[in-house]
């Protein structure tokens, strides 16, 4: 279990093994807290990340590697990531700006953006994700809560932390207006594309424009309900700015842009195209976040804070009410996991008609509801049944770790211990030092009788995490008895 430490004890000043001292609190998000810090080794002033769950931190080896060294000056540079002390840590680059959605959110805004100031700050997301997808890595949150502004210089943060939280079903509740952003054929997966994030470009683009985001709540992304063309809000924006928005809108990922260079183009023609019209100098609307939360948003941002009962007061007035969106059902037979109700969770699954998904969203839906029901099973110990769920799971998805480990913990119940094996040490030759399957390695060979490999992965899962009872427990009696 995680100690609370990782969550209470940060303070200014505090010195992180021998490698940082924390030296001011910045913010905290769903994921994790910011610290300002020193870096002993050359005593630069680094960003920390640090995240709340320890364990799922962890992730980060993997799903955060590509992003070391990605150098570009619209990103946040990542140094280095891994565990200090035992706690788990991202250090990166110090920026001392705010989000954009604060700016535009501030009541007391003195100076209004021209379209031209406008333009610039949208040039400058455009370049520093241009870079990312150079990389063929997609960013999967991008959002004004996730762009740092400071005077003229723009910086794109937080890129891939979404998909590192393997919980899909609290994850994407960051703040008002999380969701305008997110595109539809993404919601509830663990995936993100590369054309997904042109929907958030479109977005954010409207919303610069307008003052409003084009969906409100969750509900409306997910029944496509009809929002206005950018004009019907501004009518200084041009015909031709429209047609970009809309197409990177574009509910069907074919019919957007198919990249970030496309896009640039479509867009800096608008932009000439409009400054032949509007004066430079005109102010586009005081841009606000969306702020409406309906029931469904209001039942996953109960869980993200643990409130699983009022989540499903929540969710049962909706169903009560005849709202019985899939959406709906499925977040209730989470609760239901959540709270120790496993039969209630399987019969509401029963009753959800998968086949009624719209066609582009089916697939991360189904994804949701498969990964879900084999939670339950596990849970249920019925694990020859959730074996079978993520052998399905992993064959499909095979690059998503969550799938692998959970698969890896199956064949280990089922007494298939070789294989369980095999994917732990696969995960843990291409990552090395992720506690949970460093420990998990440990237990496997244990249970093979192989004491000799057991200790050594239980030294090393202790050497990560250096307070780990259950590790200083297990290593005395195998001090004692070998």
């Amino acid at each position: 279990m995680v100690k609370k430490r990782y969550l209470l004890d940060l303070r200014e000043n505090m010195l992180i093994g021998d490698k940082y001292i924390l030296q001011q609190y910045v913010s905290e998000g769903t994921y994790g807290y910011v610290w300002k810090a020193i870096r002993c080794s050359d005593e630069q002033i680094v960003a920390l990340k640090i995240p709340k769950n320890q364990e799922r931190g962890d992730a980060c080896l993997v799903e955060g590697e590509p992003f070391l060294g990605l150098s570009h000056k619209n990103i946040i540079k990542i140094y280095w990531m891994g565990r200090v002390d035992g706690y788990f840590v991202i250090e990166m680059e110090y920026f001392p700006g705010k989000p954009l959605s604060k700016e535009f959110t501030d009541i007391g805004i003195s100076v209004p953006r021209t379209f031209r100031t406008v333009y610039e700050i949208f040039e400058c997301i455009l370049d520093g994700l241009e870079c990312m997808h150079n990389q063929k890595i997609a960013h999967g949150d991008l959002k004004p809560d996730n762009i740092l502004i400071s005077g003229t210089e723009i910086k794109i943060t937080d890129f891939g932390t979404s998909k590192l939280i393997e919980d899909i079903f609290v994850k994407t509740i960051d703040g008002a207006g999380t969701y305008a952003y997110i595109a539809p054929e993404v919601i509830n997966s663990q995936k993100r594309y590369l054309n997904s994030d042109i929907y958030s470009l479109g977005a954010i683009l409207y919303q610069l424009l307008t003052g409003k985001t084009p969906h409100e709540t969750f509900i409306q992304v997910l029944n496509n309900f009809p929002y206005p063309r950018p004009r019907e809000l501004n009518d200084n924006v041009t015909e031709g700015m429209e047609q970009v928005i809309l197409k990177a809108l574009d509910r069907d990922p074919l019919n957007r842009y198919q990249n970030v260079r496309e896009f640039r183009i479509a867009f800096s023609d608008a932009v000439n195209e409009q400054f032949k019209q509007v004066s430079e100098t005109k102010y586009v609307p005081k841009t606000t976040l969306a702020d409406k939360k309906d029931a469904l948003e209001l039942a996953i941002s109960s869980c993200k804070l643990g409130k699983y009962k009022l989540a499903e007061k929540i969710l049962v007035t909706e169903v009560s009410n005849g709202h019985k969106l899939p959406e709906i059902m499925l977040q209730l037979a989470y609760v239901y996991f959540k709270t120790d109700r496993q039969f209630e969770a399987i019969k509401i699954l029963d009753q959800i008609n998968v086949g009624s998904i719209e066609a582009l969203r089916k697939d991360s839906f189904h994804e949701a509801f498969v990964y879900l029901r084999g939670r339950i099973l596990f849970k249920n110990k019925q694990y020859e049944e959730s074996l079978k769920v993520f052998e399905w799971l992993h064959e499909k998805y095979p690059s998503v770790l969550n799938y692998r480990y959970r698969l890896a913990m199956c064949y280990g119940l089922c007494n298939q211990e070789d294989k369980a094996i095999h994917i732990l040490e696969s995960i843990n030759m291409e990552t090395p030092g992720i506690w949970v399957v460093v420990k998990k390695l440990g237990q496997a060979y244990e249970q093979k009788k192989d004491y000799e490999r057991a200790r050594g992965y239980f030294k090393y899962a202790l050497r990560l995490r250096p307070d780990d009872e259950y590790l200083m427990q297990k290593l005395e009696k195998y001090d004692f008895y070998l």
